[in-house]
């Protein structure tokens, strides 16, 4: 099971995408806090920064923010927060600030299942 103690903000531009895996993550024990865009996610974040424990991205969103830059800038802040970064691009998985950070990378398409593993795995 999850915990309720980990609260993760998922960062995510499609909309039925991010529905189904908050709705996963919750189901699995997670509370989760939904974001369209890295500068939403950024102003959550910045409202409340130990309320979150993870950051789950989308690396491609719409706006001045992907989610590189989005977890970059939110592990400035927090340099212990787990950060998965989440994209259908394979040359996103190339680049090397990935293993610099230590992000753990999950390739689309991908099942809920895999996330609320990855997440489960990531906060033990």
């Amino acid at each position: 099971m999850g915990r309720r103690d980990v609260c993760i903000l998922l960062v995510e531009d499609e909309d039925l995408i991010r529905e189904i895996m908050s709705e996963s993550l919750r189901d699995a024990g997670f509370d989760v806090v939904g974001a369209s865009s890295g500068h939403e996610a950024m102003h959550l974040f910045d409202e409340r920064p130990q309320h979150f424990t993870m950051l789950v991205t989308d690396f491609n969103m719409p706006g001045q923010m992907d989610g590189g830059a989005l977890a970059e800038r939110i592990r400035e802040k927090a340099p212990a927060i787990p950060v998965v970064i989440v994209s259908g691009r394979p040359d996103v998985f190339r680049q090397s600030w990935r293993t610099e950070l230590n992000f753990a990378l999950l390739q689309k398409p991908y099942r809920p299942h895999e996330l609320v593993e990855l997440a489960r795995t990531l906060m033990n």
